[in-house]
């Protein structure tokens, strides 16, 4: 799983000896632009050095869905340019958009994916992750304050 896609997370990944091929989801913890930014370049690298047919899931909060097709509208020549010049590639690249507030969020696998509503007012909606996994865990949240959301998700975690 990939936390927020902002500004050159492609070769923050790739330093980490990773890649977006390697992705099954993005999970975002608010729509500000520098947690997004390199979001289209996320689905379009996926999407072009895999050929990989499954979609890429997108977690987000409430507004993630209108953000995504936004970006999909904005790469429609490049969508289209890359299909007319790759003959095997014959479809735009799929993603899976899941729009959560709060609770369990089920992404298969055998790690437990969870989320809560943080605090970054003015900006709402706002979302942390908790990730369980053999008896461990770790939160992740963006751009926050200490609010309820985060102290319940880091009740008992590791990290």
């Amino acid at each position: 799983f990939l936390v927020d896609a902002g500004r050159a997370v492609l070769m923050r990944l790739g330093g980490a000896a990773s890649s977006a091929g390697q992705l099954s989801a993005v999970l975002l913890t608010h729509l500000h632009s520098d947690h997004i930014t390199d979001l289209n370049d996320v689905i379009t690298t996926r999407w072009i050095t895999t050929f990989e047919p499954s979609p890429l899931t997108i977690v987000g909060p409430i507004g993630t869905r209108t953000v995504v097709d936004h970006i999909l509208d904005s790469l429609g020549p490049d969508i289209g340019y890359r299909i007319a010049h790759h003959g095997d590639l014959d479809y735009r690249p799929p993603v899976e958009v899941i729009e959560v507030t709060e609770g369990k969020i089920d992404l298969g696998g055998q790690v437990g994916v969870s989320c809560a509503p943080t605090d970054h007012k003015p900006v709402e909606p706002s979302i942390g992750f908790r990730f369980d996994y053999d008896g461990a865990s770790v939160v992740v949240a963006g751009d926050t304050v200490p609010c309820e959301g985060l102290d319940r998700l880091c009740t008992g975690a590791q990290a």
